[in-house]
């Protein structure tokens, strides 16, 4: 009685037929971490991955920062150039931000038109100095499509002893991102401006 599957013929098929099955199941498992519209990381990466640098800084002691980026007026922009328009900007957006950080930083777009940024062995001075490079840069940049120019609200946070949940991160961050939007709302800056 012949008890060997037709298509496996010996021991090397099966190794073979392994990797290709862990290959798959990895490809699988990298997509679902991964923004389809920006490529980006998305926000089940974002979360497993700060969890993870959390409890490296409180390991040894190091700092890590979150930075909440938000697009001014996105709704507008969808609505006034619509969809494709607004796919653009998010887009636009991503590879910005991505060309913001130190190579170790993680860019990851969270929501519809929100992005999150970690900044692992980054304090408090670290974090602040990439908003202001953010802000500079998309002071200078030129318009996107027919959007014209993009602002973003920025805030940041940084992980400290008496900060020992992630999520506690992440809504400083998130405040310190909405104080941004009503502060420069208030005072009559360009729209240019970030």
């Amino acid at each position: 009685m012949n008890t060997t599957h037709p298509d496996i013929e010996t021991f090397e098929d099966l190794r073979r037929e392994n990797e290709r099955l862990r290959a798959e199941l990895e490809a699988i498992r990298a997509l679902s971490f991964e923004d389809a519209l920006t490529g980006l990381k998305n926000r089940r990466y974002f979360d497993e991955r700060l969890d993870t640098e959390v409890d490296r800084a409180m390991r040894h002691e190091t700092p890590v920062s979150v930075v909440v980026v938000d697009i001014d007026h996105f709704k507008a922009i969808n609505d006034t150039h619509g969809h494709l328009a607004g796919d653009e900007v998010l887009r636009w957006v991503g590879r910005f931000l991505n060309a913001s950080v130190r190579d170790h930083d993680v860019v990851c777009r969270t929501g519809g038109d929100e992005f999150m940024i970690i900044l692992p062995d980054a304090d408090e001075s670290g974090a602040g100095r990439l908003v202001e490079r953010i802000r500079r840069r998309l002071a200078g940049a030129g318009a996107v499509g027919e959007c014209g120019c993009v602002s973003l609200s920025l805030g940041a946070s940084t992980w400290s002893a008496a900060c020992d949940q992630p999520r506690v991160l992440v809504g400083a961050a998130d405040l310190a991102m909405y104080q941004d939007k009503v502060k420069r709302r208030t005072s009559g800056r360009s729209a240019r401006y970030a």
